[in-house]
């Protein structure tokens, strides 16, 4: 009886012992993973014996909207940390995980993963960055004009560099496009912040980021379930968005157009021959309806080639659930207040009654 408690006791002796040894082996990891620099003499805040041994300064970047797991990540693979879940879960302890500011940091391995991330918390930014707003429905053009207006980009950089190409491949809502489609409607309208040194590839990139986040996955999995394409979509969500005096009507404008395609009615858009033209009419006139071109829905039947802009969220959600309406034409009275028709009759009317 003596010899089995003895061997109890030893037995839990051990596992206490593993415990604790096991304790101070975790210790010692986060230590040296987290609060040790990755070169250097290992010891913290210990200077180099020259200048000469200092391993090179780096420009990490974090952008708008990046969270831990990307951060840490990128902490990896620039060779400032060697784990990233042990830097995440680092960060979410310290409660870093919405307090991550964007800017770009010059660091180097001589700093620890831990010193890294307090100065991204801190917002110890090296440049100043620089805020770019795009309004909901400006075109390509558009854009471009305003991106060199404010000094960052030439309009035919902007221009030449928004076309599908290969370097935009990994975006796989992108995929259906051919090579040198304008990426018009895919351009997410929001406001953005740059820096100074930015691309205009990389500008399009954020905003096809941005665009991949908020047309989620569910969302295109809802159009494909409707029978239609992200295309589409887009393109009558561009027309809607120039169409509509408001978000709360939007969904009203976006089920007379799905009802003329439906019926094989032309959609007659006003907004598609302002595009075509390059003006912005309220009323074009007849000569303005008549101009041949592929955009042109006054001639053409069936949805223009492509978006006539960039879409924001309340038009891409009205075409994506229109109401379900019997209404054909619709026009706004002077106080932009819709008024809805269901025959060309009652549209007449009606342009008598609140446009003459």
């Amino acid at each position: 009886m003596k010899r089995s408690l003895v061997l109890t006791a030893g037995v839990a002796l051990v596992v206490l012992l593993v415990l604790v040894l096991g304790a101070a082996g975790a210790y010692m990891v986060i230590q040296n993973q987290l609060y040790r620099p990755l070169e250097g003499t290992g010891e913290i805040g210990e200077a180099p014996e020259s200048p000469d041994d200092a391993p090179p300064e780096m420009i990490l970047e974090i952008l708008p909207g990046q969270g831990l797991r990307t951060v840490s990540r990128s902490m990896v693979a620039a060779g400032l940390a060697r784990n990233a879940r042990l830097v995440e879960w680092y960060g979410r302890y310290r409660g870093f995980q919405t307090r991550l500011q964007a800017g770009r940091y010059q660091v180097s391995s001589r700093q620890s993963p831990a010193e890294i991330l307090a100065r991204i918390v801190a917002g110890d930014a090296l440049f100043e960055e620089i805020t770019v707003t795009i309004p909901e429905g400006w075109s390509l053009d558009d854009i471009a004009s305003h991106l060199q207006y404010i000094g960052l980009f030439e309009a035919e950089q902007f221009r030449e560099a928004v076309v599908m190409q290969e370097s935009y491949r990994d975006f796989d809502f992108l995929g259906p496009l051919e090579d040198d489609t304008i990426l018009d409607g895919y351009l997410f309208p929001e406001t953005y912040r740059l820096f100074p040194e930015s691309t205009p590839e990389s500008l399009i990139r954020r905003m096809l980021v941005t665009f991949g986040r908020r047309v989620s996955p569910e969302l295109r999995s809802e159009i494909d379930r409707q029978g239609r394409t992200l295309h589409e979509v887009l393109t009558l969500a561009s027309i809607v968005q120039k169409e509509s005096a408001g978000a709360p009507e939007m969904p009203d404008v976006a089920g007379v157009f799905w009802h003329r395609l439906r019926i094989g009615m032309r959609l007659e858009s006003d907004a598609t021959v302002n595009y075509v033209l390059g003006t912005n009419r309220r009323q074009p006139t007849f000569a303005d309806t008549a101009v041949e071109h592929p955009y042109n829905t006054y001639r053409n039947a069936g949805l223009p080639p492509g978006p006539i802009g960039n879409p924001g969220m309340d038009a891409i959600m009205a075409a994506i659930y229109p109401s379900d309406t019997e209404y054909l034409f619709f026009l706004h009275k002077h106080d932009y207040e819709i008024v809805l028709s269901r025959t060309f009759a009652e549209h007449l009317a009606a342009k008598a009654r609140y446009l003459d």
